[in-house]
């Protein structure tokens, strides 16, 4: 057993993981099944129960894991995919900056909501208008984060393939925690033309699904992309402003 005190965040958090995919390889742990606890786990690889209940939440962030009250935690998504370890570690790398998302949501997003059109089921309809009241109605930057990333993550299972579903699960999952403080912003808004945009943009890509038009579905993805580029690069202006004012104080 290695000793987690000489391993950095990312080694331990690494070793989790990998623990994680091997049992899922070895067949010990199975999509719907209970994962060890964090006590279980954090004694079995000799890490901190905390470093095991960060990775269990991210997990769950991305839609790998099922956190359900008073049972514990489940394994979610079937089949053992090494690209969950390798997107789940770039959001602890430095490197990986809001623009190499973004381009990450260019190339993903367009095609699933393309795929989701397609293929919607009307469990799937029923989620969506259920989502996009919800963001209609909310008014807080944390709210939306999260009904933002339930709604990426509906359009991928609408798309009726597994990869393509957790591909969206994992994107959702890095723009949650990357861009958080985006949509405070954007809920912030004091003239409202940034959250009123990002909500038509939203309930027109949900229209389009469920009314089964691919193509228009593939546009209005696109479009709301290139104005979520320019809303986080006024964002970066405005944030950039009002450090120079505080510093001028």
């Amino acid at each position: 057993m290695e000793d987690f005190n000489v391993l950095s965040k990312e080694e331990r958090y690494e070793m989790i993981i990998d623990k994680i995919i091997n049992l899922i390889y070895e067949g010990k742990i199975k999509s719907g099944q209970k994962m060890f606890s964090e006590n279980q786990f954090a004694k079995m690889l000799g890490v901190s129960r905390a470093n095991v209940r960060e990775v269990y939440s991210a997990l769950a962030i991305f839609g790998i894991l099922e956190s359900r009250r008073g049972e514990g935690t489940f394994l979610n998504n079937k089949g053992n995919n090494s690209l969950f370890k390798l997107l789940f570690l770039t959001i602890y790398n430095d490197d990986v900056s809001v623009d190499d998302i973004l381009e990450l949501r260019k190339i993903i997003e367009v095609g699933i909501a393309e795929k989701a059109a397609a293929n919607r089921t009307e469990k799937d309809i029923r989620d969506l208008k259920k989502c996009i009241h919800k963001m209609e109605e909310c008014d807080d930057g944390a709210g939306m984060s999260q009904l933002d990333n339930e709604l990426h993550s509906i359009i991928g299972r609408s798309s009726g393939n597994f990869i393509l579903m957790s591909l969206s699960n994992i994107v959702s999952g890095l723009v949650n925690k990357s861009i958080r403080e985006h949509w405070n912003y954007i809920v912030s808004d004091k003239n409202r033309t940034t959250k009123r945009k990002t909500f038509e943009q939203h309930k027109e890509l949900v229209d389009s699904i469920i009314n089964k038009k691919p193509y228009i579905a593939k546009v209005i993805a696109q479009e709301h992309l290139e104005f979520v580029v320019e809303s986080i690069e006024r964002y970066r202006k405005e944030y950039a402003k009002k450090k120079e004012s505080e510093k001028e104080v």
